[in-house]
């Protein structure tokens, strides 16, 4: 059955999108100035829309790629054998920028769909009220930009998710043949 079903690879996924969910939504109630439960439903939504997209385009893209390309790239996904690190470089930063995208988007598509609220208007919190005098000193402005918000949760959940494959990928041993 494991040779059929990439159980591996399906629990990473999982593995990927709470961590991302759980340091997305810490960065976002941070920076757009909102509550715990609608920082977590915009992340949690956020990266559940950029894995499907991603898995789609994946799959739409991959018979395109070159022979070589689409043997490695799958091997890497599928089976976990990395064979070509500075593609797997690119992708990732085109992976970063598509993500970026999506999920900068999707706020704005559930803005739409949740009859034109302001992400900043829900479950807003004061943040100068346990600040006394460092309340005049903020570096950002009262309307915090979401894109910067978005980029900043992007890539400190692509720095966590790193983290954990630079951990995994060192802390096993070689596999022999």
């Amino acid at each position: 059955m494991s040779d059929v079903l990439p159980l591996r690879a399906i629990l990473y996924q999982l593995l990927f999108i709470v961590l991302a969910i759980a340091v997305e939504s810490l960065v976002l109630q941070k920076y757009l100035l909102i509550g715990r439960k609608s920082s977590i439903q915009y992340a949690s939504t956020a990266n559940l829309l950029s894995t499907v997209i991603g898995w789609f385009v994946f799959f739409v893209s991959e018979p395109w790629l070159p022979q070589p390309w689409q043997q490695q790239l799958t091997n890497y996904i599928f089976f976990d054998e990395p064979s070509n690190p500075p593609m797997l470089v690119g992708l990732a930063f085109l992976t970063f920028l598509g993500t970026f995208i999506v999920k900068v988007q999707s706020l704005n598509w559930l803005d739409l769909i949740l009859e034109g609220k302001q992400p900043t208007t829900i479950e807003v919190r004061d943040r100068t009220k346990f600040q006394g005098r460092n309340a005049q000193r903020q570096p950002f402005s009262n309307v915090p930009s979401r894109a910067l918000a978005v980029l900043l949760a992007n890539a400190a959940s692509f720095s966590a998710i790193t983290l954990i494959i630079a951990i995994r990928t060192f802390s096993e041993p070689p596999v022999t043949f």
